[in-house]
């Protein structure tokens, strides 16, 4: 039987680390790690960006992801995502490991269907209140 997972390690860090630089090519991301609830850097790939700054963002997300699930009274929100114009997108996916909370954070390059959508009710707006 021939072994279907290659590039193996035993480490349970470095196989997440590995995971990540998986899922970061085959996502095109420029970024992934995994943090800790409160924005400490667990895991990451090798990146230009700055690994300690987007795990205390990612603190800062677990944060807000608790107060928007008080505040909308929604049962569960696991993910939140901050998108600018140019389609840089931040996603920090909130989740439990080993009865721990964690934080997945990814870079990358997206336009969201919803994109357009909120850009044109943006410029209708201010066009009305202007």
């Amino acid at each position: 039987m021939r072994e279907r997972r290659k590039d193996r390690t035993e480490i349970p860090l470095d196989a997440v680390k590995k995971q990540l630089e998986h899922i970061a090519a085959e996502g095109g991301f420029r970024a992934a790690l995994l943090t800790t609830e409160d924005g400490f850097d667990v895991v990451n790939i090798d990146s230009e960006l700055d690994s300690e700054a987007l795990a205390a963002l990612a603190g800062f997300v677990w944060r807000m992801n608790s107060t928007a699930l008080d505040l909308t009274g929604l049962e569960d929100i696991d993910q939140i995502t901050m998108a600018g114009p140019s389609g840089d997108t931040v996603i920090c996916q909130s989740f439990e490991v080993a009865g721990q909370p964690a934080v997945l954070v990814v870079i990358a390059s997206v336009e969201p269907l919803y994109r357009e959508l909120t850009d044109r009710a943006v410029e209708g707006i201010r066009r009305i209140l202007a």
